[in-house]
């Protein structure tokens, strides 16, 4: 019959065609026959006829139902009859979510047999490709899709929701499943949807063989474990299915073998698990699973039980009286009392310290004292744990102080926790009462906001019992005013008197012209520190200089004018000491000043939107016998070999906050073995996790946005062992964008209606008149400095159009095609604005569209670098002293300078611009200047080259890896000074170094010794007269250079 109404719809074409010939023979009507690319097989379902369904939504978008199978194990619901011939696709792609189990079945006009598959079906939604490439022929002659729930099940109940089920002709490449996949568990307690208790204490069985031997008398089950070495985490399960939304609480009544860990949990929610420690009485475990949403409540699927949790070897005996879900259950839950910080104060106290669980930690306040005993003994209790927990927002302190007295070499590990990251430091006692700190500056400010709690592990990793006291445990801000003492770095030279201030004196003979005076600080109080303020006061007409750490780069001169304070601030990564020259270069001199304070503090450095951090060598695995991590130049590889017991065995990079701050956009790049998977897990959040299944060896890219990143964890084949496999990481970093979807509003009242969600769906109204009326975005401008790129996904109805405009002068339209997003981008020096028009200079229309996504986003220009290029230096130069300097520019540059006493080292700099000097490494200057007078050049704050003028210009040239900065002291070291020196020429170039290019052309001639300077010893016998060495380097990198240069000497 398909086949007859094919060759009619033929006979229709052609005489179609004979009739439009005959109106007009010279014009020619082509017939477009559009491409099909998919089929729907959603809308205008029905029950099978044994009233077992109930439909609640039967459109082309979502089939929704429920179904009762009563005394009917296979009744049906259908599709509408399919006429079309479905031989050209090659999936079906099936979305379901809800409550309970269907066999989804593709039945024919013949009596070929169906094709099946077997899908259990939960309250998190679940896509399905089913592979139907080899399927053409049997795809020909399908003319109907079945539904079975509960297939071969009665009284069965459930929920059932299909938002897609369409045959598309690409390939499979996503969950893909083949003919007869089954996912229905056969062993299962179904929930019937309407009592108020659920009871599951039955077919339970054991996840790991031999482990767990389960027997059933009356209504217990009676569990006999045997766990030998390395199954610390073998369990068994019981699983079940329905409609759990109703219940708020799982209980379990138990009773087994003193001393041992019972720990259960639905899925793997962690956050729900709970445990006791059994005591060879009858007891309660209830698991609260009121913080659970309810899809996740109608996603459990199994409960997971583990005697003598991460204990083994381990035997004994478990009976399971009741297990049963409630909505309400009366237990007593103990008390906790929470730290809470009022957010005002400057220092905040930590107290109320609990043992984790494990009955551990023996906790005794004595006074203000606690006093811990603590006993661990067996392998299963190595992270046992005390804690205290906190409430209040902790981005105010920059520093955790725990002052404690333990045992001679005994350890501590000592932590703080937030839901989006941790921090944790271990400590050693010395059997004094001590200060550790943990420094909370490196922790993001959405860590610090949610901090919940400060964890202690005594023997962190391993078993051992002893005794500590916690003395306090305070939260400090960053502030710290240095105490730590100034000496003089010559005996007699400096001395002190302190007290709310220190002065110092100073009294320097001939000799002394750099005498100073240092303070060395104490590494663990400022740690993390990155800012010291220094106020001093001194005599007018007298200077110092401050040197921190000293470093050249952070050096200041103070030349005092009156007796008013002066104060001066330096930034660095961290703070070693301080050093004070009085009066440098300068003796005899005496004299004093004053040090009104010195604070060290921590200062966010201000935020580069541009900045990209790669982190792809920086993977460390948990376990090194499991993860093998190999960086690469261009990836890194991960091989694993995972043992049973090692599920959740994972592979990790934890991020220091003051270098990722600001950044949002994680992006990695992996590629791996078709049919293995790996979970990647950001902030160790379950909300952010991705996983990626590998289907061909192509690479994929995973992108998650975050206000902050703590962390990424890789799990390979998660929850599977044993298991090992290997992968590639060829991309991994962190980047900012600014989103701008939330930020759109029309500019006309009336014409453009934004409704917010996951998306922006856009809906608009336009009059006459209203051609170029637009949606604009009002995005904080200041979110934007620094970008460079804007990237918009849109999607809208098949052949409407919308015209997006930046910056007012760059634009791009889009004609949508039915069901396909459209990307544009824009890459401009800056982003200012984004509007856009739909349906642009049309007027009286109607319409909606969909923002999926809209980002600004800063992405590094691609510099083709050209070493003949070069950078003129002769324009830019400026003083970095006001009125110390004076710059001529012309044909030549002219620099007179002015130094009064205590400005020796004030410089004239040309701040060219870094990215356009990329590539090069030379400095080329010509230089000239008052007889014998002299100059330091400096390139990078780092090499330096003297010259003394002679009467002939001076020629200077200087290499580096790249250049940076150039700066010039004219006497450096000298002052007061005055005079003037000429710039002759100045530009930066590239310069191929020849150095490590020298080999010889006869063996046993020639031997080089040296990578900066190359000595060159020869060995030449008779009839070697004209033996040489050689130059081997690549011409290519040479190309269009004239002009070798070689500087000998010998």
């Amino acid at each position: 019959m398909k086949n007859t109404v094919r060759l009619f719809a033929l006979f229709l074409l052609v005489g179609l065609l004979f009739v439009v010939a005959g109106c007009k023979e010279d014009e020619v009507i082509p017939t477009i026959i559009p491409e099909i690319t998919e089929y729907n097989v959603l809308g205008n379902w029905a029950d099978g006829g044994d009233a077992v369904y109930t439909i609640a939504t039967n459109t082309a978008a979502e089939l929704d139902f429920t179904y009762n199978k009563s005394t009917f194990p296979d009744a049906y619901l259908t599709s509408p009859e399919i006429t079309e011939d479905l031989s050209i696709f090659k999936k079906l792609v099936i979305t379901v979510e809800g409550t309970g189990t269907m066999y989804l079945k593709l039945e024919t006009n013949d009596d070929t047999p169906a094709k099946m598959v077997g899908l259990n079906v939960t309250g998190i939604a679940g896509t399905y490709e089913w592979n139907l490439m080899a399927a053409s022929a049997f795809l020909a002659k399908v003319d109907r899709v079945v539904i079975v729930a509960a297939p071969g099940k009665e009284l069965s109940v459930g929920s059932i929701s299909i938002t897609s089920l369409m045959f598309e002709t690409a390939v499979a490449d996503g969950y893909i499943i083949n003919d007869d996949f089954n996912n229905i568990p056969s062993n299962v307690n179904e929930y019937n949807g309407t009592d108020q208790i659920f009871d599951f204490n039955d077919k339970w069985e054991s996840n790991d063989e031999g482990i767990y031997t389960i027997t059933y008398e009356g209504v217990n089950t009676i569990v006999d474990y045997d766990k030998p070495a390395g199954m610390e985490w073998a369990f068994m399960k019981t699983q079940v299915q329905g409609t759990f939304t109703a219940f708020n609480y799982v209980v379990f009544i138990v009773e087994g073998t003193s001393g041992q860990k019972l720990l259960i949990k639905p899925n793997e929610y962690n956050d729900a698990e709970s445990f006791i420690w059994l005591d060879g009485t009858e007891q309660e475990l209830v698991l609260d699973l009121t913080e659970l949403t309810l899809a996740e409540k109608n996603a459990i699927t199994d409960f997971k039980v583990f005697i003598a949790a991460g204990l083994a070897p381990a035997e004994g005996q478990l009976t399971i009286k009741e297990a049963y879900m409630i909505d309400d259950y009366e237990f007593e839950q103990p008390v906790i009392e929470v730290n809470t910080y009022n957010g005002t104060d400057n220092t905040f106290g930590v107290e109320h310290w609990y043992d984790g669980g494990d009955l551990v930690y023996d906790i005794a306040k004595v006074g203000t004292d606690y006093i811990v005993d603590y006993e661990k003994l067996t392998t299963n209790l190595h992270w046992a744990f005390m804690y205290a927990n906190l409430e209040g927002d902790f981005t105010n302190f920059a520093k955790l102080e725990f002052e404690m007295t333990g045992t001679l070499n005994k350890t501590v590990l000592l932590k703080v926790e937030s839901p989006t990251g941790n921090k944790e430091v271990q400590f050693t006692f010395d059997g004094t009462k001590q200060v550790f700190t943990i420094d909370l500056s490196t922790m993001t400010p959405t860590q610090l906001a949610d901090l919940n709690k400060v964890v202690m592990f005594a023997a962190p990793g391993g078993v051992g019992a002893g005794e500590f006291t916690i003395h306090s445990v305070t939260f400090k801000t960053s502030d710290y005013e240095i105490d730590t003492e100034w000496t003089s770095g010559d005996a007699g030279v400096y001395t002190f008197a302190t007290g709310e201030t220190t002065v110092i004196t100073y009294n320097k003979i001939a000799g002394q012209e750099w005498s100073f005076t240092r303070n060395i600080l104490d590494a663990v109080k400022v740690a993390g520190l990155n800012t010291l303020t220094l106020v001093v006061k001194g005599t007018a007409g007298k200077s110092i200089l401050v040197k921190p750490n000293d470093s050249g780069a952070l050096e200041q001169t103070i030349a005092f004018t009156d007796a008013n304070p002066v104060t001066v601030t330096f930034t660095t990564e961290t703070f070693v000491n301080i050093i004070i020259f009085a009066e440098p270069n300068v003796a005899p001199a005496a004299g004093s000043f004053e040090i009104v304070s010195a604070t060290l503090s921590y200062v966010a450095p201000d935020f580069d939107p541009s900045l990209v951090v790669n982190f792809n060598e920086a993977w460390v695995a948990n376990s090194a016998t499991i993860y093998t991590i190999t960086p690469g130049e261009d990836s890194t590889v991960v091989a694993y070999d995972k043992l049973a017991g090692n599920d959740w065995e994972w592979m990790r990079v934890q991020f220091d906050a003051k270098d990722v701050a600001g950044l949002n956009t994680l992006t990695l790049v992996v590629k791996g073995t078709a049919g293995k998977n790996i979970l990647i897990k950001p902030n160790d959040s379950g909300a952010l996790e991705e996983w990626v299944y590998f289907t061909d060896s192509e690479p994929v890219t995973v992108v998650v946005h975050a206000a902050s990143f703590a962390n990424v964890f890789i799990f390979g084949d998660a929850g599977i062992a044993p298991a090992s496999g290997s992968f590639e990481i060829l991309t991994a970093t962190l980047s900012y964008v600014a989103d701008f979807n939330a930020t759109w509003e029309e500019n006309d009242a009336d014409t453009y209606e934004v409704v917010a969600g996951d998306t922006v769906v856009v809906n608009y109204t336009k009059g006459a008149g209203q051609e170029w009326v637009f949606l604009k975005n009002v995005i904080n401008p200041n979110l934007l400095v620094g970008m460079n790129t804007f990237t918009i996904v849109l999607e809208g109805t098949a052949g409407k159009s919308v015209m997006v405009k930046v910056n007012n002068s760059v634009e791009q339209a889009v004609t949508f095609v039915a069901d396909t997003p459209a990307t544009l981008t824009f890459t401009l020096l800056e982003i200012t604005s984004v509007i856009i028009f739909a349906e642009p200079g049309t007027p009286s229309v109607t319409g909606s569209f969909e923002i999926i996504s809209a980002q600004a986003s800063y992405v590094a220009p691609v510099v083709i670098f050209d070493p003949l290029a070069v950078l003129d230096l002769m324009t830019g130069w400026v003083e970095n002293d006001l009125g110390t300097y004076a710059v001529v520019e012309g044909e030549t540059v002219e620099i007179t300078y002015t130094k009064a006493a205590g400005q020796e080292w004030i410089f004239v700099k040309n701040p060219f611009e870094v990215e356009a000097a990329m590539g090069m490494n030379t400095v080329n200057l010509v230089l000239q200047g008052t007889l014998d007078k002299q100059v330091l050049v400096k390139v990078n704050n780092s090499i330096e080259q003297w010259v003394t003028f002679t009467a002939e210009p001076t020629v200077v040239t200087i290499m580096a890896d790249s250049i940076t900065g150039l700066i010039i002291f004219a006497e450096g070291g000298t002052a007061p000074a005055t005079g003037t020196f000429t710039i002759l020429s100045a530009y930066l170039s590239y310069t191929e170094n020849l150095q490590s290019t020298w080999e010889e052309n006869d063996l046993g001639t020639y031997a080089f010794a040296g990578t900066g300077p190359v000595v060159v010893t020869y060995t030449k016998a008779a009839g070697q007269e004209w033996v040489f060495m050689k130059s081997m380097f690549d011409a290519a990198e040479l190309t269009g250079m004239n002009t070798v240069t070689i500087v000998l000497e010998g």
